[in-house]
């Protein structure tokens, strides 16, 4: 703790007192302040470091973004340079002159004083409504994402340097500069007059805003000249109110299965929303902490809203996560697969899995919450329309015992888990399969066969299993909730049950009995409407997407959610210990790469194949 003070005691020493120099290498301390062109931003060199992002369970805050108070443990593995203040209207004036912003009425949010209110006007960003005497050194605003991008990308041609936008870790680590605090400079919200421009009594004077405030006096009635406060420990100024500042990451729900390193957390295919932090000179004290989560529509644009650039310092840095909705490259099409018709059923080898050709087509992934059963703190609501783009191939069972053990005997692959390779019943489905093992048998068996193996995506699995219907189970729409009956479902799925109470769950039960007290071999029960065997019950299966609790974002096609620093994995399907409300085509879950055994006893796969 008192190497970390004397740290930061030295780097606000060079915040206060260090003059700008050129631009420094990745070694540069700690607080060293830089330019790289006399009309560049002021930069100020952040060090590695590791923090817990979001707000600690001891605050007790009211939010309604339930990401912030999932924290998570981020590590910054290398320096970078931030901002020192938010762009100003003198520098983001050059790039807009050199691009044809100047004059350009846009649609931005901004007081209007007719209505004693915030409207959406056509205005051009640089003759704001507020404040009515803009200088060179009031923040840029009436900017949106996209603006903010492209400034970067000019700064970055202009400098020869990698300029962009700060990821939503970086900006909070910079934020909390070492702090555990709701605000760097403490809890109280009303003694941060000092530090933050925000919705005083100042402000409240001038503007009948109708919400609360803080209870001091800022000096500022609306946006301020950058700088005009002190700074966090970290020598950065306003990074807590004057304006809303853009991040690179796109905007999501919950911060579960997200990098635990600094990168952005991005994706292709429906990211419309970007996160926004810092709040602004309206922004009143629930709003305007170092982990609220805010975000806007990436075409969003605000007389409160601005940015802050940051820039790449170690050329061997990663980039900015580009976490993909993965979109499998397509193998040459074998003889055949163009002619099969949905539900056809072949194999590529005598060993090889049997497949179900599964048709284009579109549904609501998820559920409802509208429908009697549904799960908000899965993920799966509120559901998404998503489009299945074209034909595929899926396993028509579960993967047995057996194919498993040819693949482990011919490949020499060792599993993650004991469990996945004691003997059984070889047409058992495998189980104790980790998203590794999974990986590795895909991987094999396209090799063998020529073919394009691998696992499904979650929106293709969600389409298989319901098979055209929209009920909360493809054999009924009105089946059951818990404790009423269930008695269809023991014809068309291994749960749990009343055969297998033995396991002494301390759970619901369907109220049925299926005659299997754990595992049955694949294809025991009636297979849905194209074919599928045991969709739901038996076995979970490990999928290719990576796990999140909120399908805010995700791609409405049938690509899987994927990206890099992915640490999690998404497991569908029930099994044999799953009980009624767990067993739906909507259920999902989720499980960390590395956790232990007793996760995966009950997991296996079944394989997709690229027609």
């Amino acid at each position: 703790m008192r190497t970390l003070t004397t740290l930061l005691q030295v780097m606000l020493c060079f915040a206060i007192v260090g003059t700008a120099q050129a631009a420094p290498a990745a070694s540069a301390a700690a607080g060293t302040t830089f330019r790289d062109c006399p009309s560049c931003p002021e930069m100020v060199v952040i060090p590695a470091g590791a923090f817990t992002m979001g707000t600690l369970a001891r605050h007790r805050v009211a939010t309604e973004v339930p990401a912030e108070l999932e924290p998570v443990r981020v590590t910054v593995t290398h320096p970078f340079a931030l901002g020192r203040y938010e762009v100003t209207r003198g520098e983001y004036g050059e790039f807009a002159a050199a691009t044809g912003r100047n004059g350009v009425a846009v649609k931005c949010r901004t007081w209007v004083e007719a209505v004693q209110g915030f409207r959406d006007l056509m205005i051009p960003w640089d003759a704001p409504n507020v404040p009515r005497n803009p200088t060179p050194r009031h923040p840029a605003t009436c900017i949106d994402w996209h603006d903010a991008v492209a400034y970067a990308a000019w700064l970055s041609a202009k400098t020869g340097r990698h300029y962009r936008l700060p990821s939503e870790a970086e900006w909070e680590y910079a934020a909390k500069a070492g702090t555990d605090t709701l605000r760097h400079w403490g809890d109280d919200p009303d003694a941060g007059c000092e530090y933050a421009n925000t919705n005083d009594r100042r402000t409240r004077a001038r503007y009948p805003l109708a919400w609360a405030g803080m209870n001091c006096d800022d000096g500022f009635e609306d946006v301020a000249p950058v700088g005009s406060l002190k700074p966090n420990r970290f020598g950065l100024y306003d990074m807590i109110g004057n304006v809303w500042e853009w991040a690179e990451d796109c905007s999501s729900l919950t911060y579960h299965g997200r990098p635990t390193d600094a990168r952005a957390w991005v994706w292709d295919g429906g990211c419309k929303r970007r996160i926004q932090r810092a709040g602004g000179w309206s922004t009143g004290p629930e709003r305007t902490r170092s982990a609220f989560h805010g975000d806007g529509s990436a075409d969003d644009r605000a007389d409160f809203a601005g940015f802050r650039v940051a820039l790449d310092l170690d050329p061997a840095a990663p980039p900015s996560i580009e976490p993909v909705a993965v979109a499998v490259a397509a193998a040459s099409t074998p003889s055949g697969d163009a002619t099969r018709a949905a539900g056809t059923v072949f194999a590529d080898c005598k060993d090889c899995p049997e497949l179900v050709v599964v048709p284009a087509g579109k549904f609501m992934l998820g559920s409802s919450a509208d429908e009697y059963e549904h799960d908000v703190e899965s993920g799966e609501t509120p559901a998404l329309a998503v489009e299945i783009r074209k034909p595929y191939a899926l396993g028509r069972f579960e993967i047995t015992q057996a194919q498993f053990a040819r693949f482990l005997t011919e490949s020499g692959h060792q599993t993650s888990h004991a469990c996945a390779r004691l003997p059984s019943a070889p047409a058992l489905p495998a189980r104790c399969i980790s998203r590794r093992d999974a990986e590795a048998y895909v991987a094999w068996l396209t090799r063998i066969t020529g073919q394009r193996y691998r696992l499904p995506s979650e929106s293709e699995w969600e389409y298989a299993a319901r098979a055209g219907t929209t009920g909360a189970r493809f054999w009924s729409a009105r089946d059951s909730h818990e404790g009423v009956s269930i008695s269809r479902a023991c014809d068309y799925a291994n749960v749990y049950d009343v055969s297998a109470r033995a396991l002494n769950l301390s759970q619901q039960f369907a109220r049925c009995t299926d005659h299997y007290p754990d595992l049955a071999p694949v294809g025991s029960f009636l297979p849905n409407g194209y074919g599928l065997y045991d969709m739901i019950g038996n076995v979970r299966e490990v999928l290719a997407d990576c796990h999140t609790k909120s399908y805010k974002g995700r791609p409405a096609d049938d690509r899987a959610w994927s990206w890099s620093g992915c640490h999690t994995t998404v497991i569908r399907g029930a099994s044999f210990r799953s009980r009624p409300f767990a067993s739906r085509s909507a259920s999902r879950d989720g499980a960390e790469f590395d956790a232990p055994e007793a996760v995966w006893k009950d997991v296996g796969l079944r394989v997709a194949r690229e027609l």
